[in-house]
C-alpha cells in the first residue's frame, strides 16, 4: 500500500490482508508492553500522519497515558501526556465522539493552535478508543498539511480504535484476575502457615461421602493424627480411634447443631461444627485441657481467696467490736487521770514548787493526747463495725461556728496564722449530726493549722443547688506545705500519712481524714482535695441542704 494517502479502497486485498494480520497480531498479545508495540505498529502502517499518539486510561494512576506514538521526541511526549486531559484527547476521552479538525487555522476555538509537536499541525483527527459503553481511551493522528484525513482514513482508524479497545479491555481483565488469583494463592498459604502454626485441628469433608477433604492445623499432631493421612479418607475411618469425636463428626453431618466439649483419652477438646452452603461440613477441634485444668486452678483459688477474704472482714468486725465495746473502759481512765492532775494543779499550784506543777502540766498533756489518740481508733472502729450511729437534726452553724472557732484557736496561735471565715449572711439552713459535723471542721481546720506556718487558713461557705437538690458546701483552704499527686492519692487511708517525714514533724495517726471521709459520706455527702506542693491545701465537701 502507497503510504501518500490514507483513502484506501475497501476492495482492496492487500488491505483486507494487512488489516487481518494487524488484526491477529494485536490479538495475540499477552501484555501491555506488546500490546503498546502491536498497536504502534498498526498505526504506523495504516496512517500516513506526522503525529501519531494513542493515549489510554492507566486506571492505577488515574489518568491518560500516552502507550504508543510516533513524530515526536521523548520530551515532547512527555509534555503531551501531561497536557491531554485539558486538551483536545481530555475533551474526546470526556465526552466520546469523532473529533476532526481538517484546518487548525480555520478553527476558531484557538485550543488546537497550542501543541507540544516541534512541527507547524494544519490538521487533526481524534477517535475514542472503547469497548462497549466503557471509554478507555484516544486515537489522536496530526499532520502538518491541511484537510489530510479522508473518510477512509476516519474509517480505517474507527477499525482500529474499536480492535484497540476490546484488546485493551482484554488485557486489563487478565491483569486484574491475575492479580486477584496471585493474592488470593498468597492469602492462602499465609492462612495455611497461620493454621498450621496453631493448636487446632481444621478438617471439611463432604456429607455425602464422609470423605475428608482438608486436613490442617497443628492440634492433628497433639491428637496423634496425621493429616496427610486424613486427606480422601472417610471421617469413620479417619476418626476411628475416637468414638466421642466420630460420633460428633456423624451427628453434624446429619444436620445437628454441635457445638460441645469432648473427652478424648487425656486430653479436653472443643468440637464445633459448621455446614458451608454447598453442604460441605467444616470441623474446628482446638485442645482445651491447659485452659480447663487453668480454670478449674483459677476457680479453687478464687474459692480461697474468697474464704480469706471473708475471714479478714470477719476478724476486721471482731476487731472493730471488741474495740468499740471497750470505748468506756479505756477513755474513764484517761479522763480520770486529767481530772485529777487539773484537780491538784487547781488546788496546789500556789503552794507547789515550779517544777512540781510542770510535771502536773506534762502529765495532763499526755493524758489529753493520748486521750486524742485512743479516741481516733475508737471512732474508726465504731464506724467500721457499723456501730456510729448518725443523729440528723437541725443545726444553728453559728452557734457551731464559734465553738470550732475556740477548739482551734490554739493551733491557730501557734503557727502564727490568719484566719478568715467567709461565710453568707443568712446562713443556709442544715440538717446534719453536729457532732460529726463539728468533728469533721475541727479535723480540717486543725490540720490547715498544723501544716500552715505564718499563713492563711480559710473556711468558706456557700449553699449550692446541684442536680435539682440543694446542698451546702464548706471549703477549708490553706497557704501550707501542700501535697504532691502521689501523697493525695492516698491521704484517706487508715493510719497513712503524707510521708513518713511529716509524721515525724507533726505526729499524728493518720486517722484523722479517714474519718473524716466517713463521716462526711454517713452524712449523705462527699469530699476532695486539691493540693501543690509549696501552695497549700483545698479541702472541699458538701452536705445535703435541709429540706424546704
Amino acid at each position: 500500500m502507497s503510504r501518500t494517502g490514507l483513502a484506501v479502497d475497501p476492495a482492496n486485498r492487500h488491505l483486507i490482508e494487512l488489516l487481518t494480520g494487524i488484526s491477529s497480531g494485536i490479538a495475540s498479545v499477552n501484555d501491555l508492553a506488546g500490546f503498546a508495540r502491536e498497536i504502534e505498529r498498526a498505526l504506523d502502517e495504516l496512517c500516513d500522519a506526522e503525529y501519531i499518539a494513542l493515549y489510554l486510561w492507566d486506571f492505577e494512576a488515574g489518568r491518560l497515558r500516552t502507550f504508543a506514538g510516533r513524530g515526536f521526541t521523548a520530551e515532547e511526549r512527555a509534555e503531551a501526556e501531561r497536557t491531554a486531559w485539558d486538551r483536545h484527547p481530555g475533551s474526546v476521552f470526556r465526552e466520546p465522539r469523532l473529533l476532526h479538525v481538517p484546518d487548525v487555522l480555520l478553527d476558531h476555538d484557538r485550543q488546537t493552535q497550542n501543541s507540544a509537536r516541534s512541527f507547524v499541525v494544519r490538521s487533526r483527527l481524534f477517535m475514542p478508543v472503547m469497548c462497549r459503553d466503557e471509554v478507555l481511551g484516544v486515537i489522536g493522528l496530526a499532520s502538518g498539511t491541511p484537510n489530510r484525513f479522508t473518510d477512509g482514513d476516519i474509517a480505517v482508524l474507527g477499525f482500529i480504535s474499536r480492535l484497540t479497545g476490546v484488546v485493551y479491555r482484554q488485557l486489563l481483565d487478565r491483569t486484574e484476575r491475575r492479580r486477584a488469583e496471585t493474592s488470593l494463592a498468597t492469602t492462602a498459604r499465609r492462612l495455611r502457615l497461620v493454621v498450621g502454626s496453631l493448636p487446632i485441628a481444621l478438617l471439611s469433608l463432604d456429607p455425602v461421602t464422609r470423605r475428608i477433604s482438608l486436613a490442617e492445623g497443628a492440634g492433628f499432631g497433639q491428637l496423634g493424627l496425621d493429616p496427610v493421612l486424613c486427606l480422601g479418607v472417610p471421617a469413620e475411618e479417619a476418626l476411628a480411634g475416637f468414638p466421642a469425636l466420630a460420633d460428633a463428626v456423624e451427628r453434624a453431618v446429619r444436620g445437628e447443631a454441635v457445638a460441645e466439649q469432648l473427652a478424648m483419652r487425656e486430653r479436653v477438646i472443643s468440637f464445633q461444627a459448621a455446614a458451608h452452603r454447598g453442604g460441605e461440613l467444616t470441623v474446628l477441634l482446638f485442645d482445651i485441657t491447659d485452659l480447663r485444668r487453668a480454670l478449674d486452678e483459677l476457680t479453687v483459688a478464687n474459692s480461697d481467696l474468697q474464704q480469706a477474704r471473708d475471714q479478714a472482714i470477719e476478724a476486721t468486725r471482731a476487731k472493730s467490736s471488741f474495740l468499740a465495746a471497750m470505748s468506756h473502759e479505756l477513755r474513764t481512765p484517761l479522763n480520770a487521770i486529767i481530772g485529777y492532775t487539773e484537780l491538784l494543779l487547781e488546788e496546789h499550784a500556789a503552794r507547789a514548787s515550779p517544777g512540781f506543777a510542770a510535771d502536773l502540766e506534762r502529765v495532763a498533756g499526755a493524758a489529753r493526747h493520748l486521750l486524742g489518740l485512743i479516741s481516733d481508733v475508737l471512732d474508726l472502729s465504731k464506724i467500721e463495725a457499723g456501730k456510729f450511729a448518725i443523729h440528723p437534726e437541725d443545726i444553728d452553724l453559728g452557734a457551731l461556728l464559734a465553738s470550732i472557732d475556740a477548739a482551734c484557736r490554739p493551733g491557730q496561735q501557734r503557727g502564727g496564722n490568719h484566719f478568715v471565715l467567709d461565710v453568707p449572711d443568712p446562713l443556709p439552713a442544715l440538717r446534719a449530726d453536729a457532732t460529726a459535723l463539728r468533728g469533721v471542721l475541727i479535723n480540717l481546720l486543725g490540720n490547715a493549722h498544723k501544716f500552715t506556718s505564718h499563713g492563711t487558713v480559710t473556711l468558706q461557705i456557700r449553699e449550692l443547688v446541684a442536680a435539682g437538690a440543694r446542698r451546702v458546701e464548706f471549703t477549708v483552704a490553706d497557704t501550707g506545705i501542700g501535697m504532691s499527686e502521689p501523697q493525695l492519692r492516698k491521704i484517706f487511708d487508715n493510719f497513712t500519712q503524707a510521708d513518713a517525714s511529716i509524721a515525724r514533724r507533726f505526729g499524728g495517726t493518720g486517722l484523722g481524714l479517714a474519718i473524716t471521709l466517713n463521716l462526711v459520706q454517713l452524712m449523705g455527702g462527699d469530699i476532695t482535695v486539691a493540693s501543690e506542693p509549696g501552695l497549700g491545701s483545698t479541702f472541699t465537701f458538701w452536705l445535703p441542704g435541709a429540706p424546704e
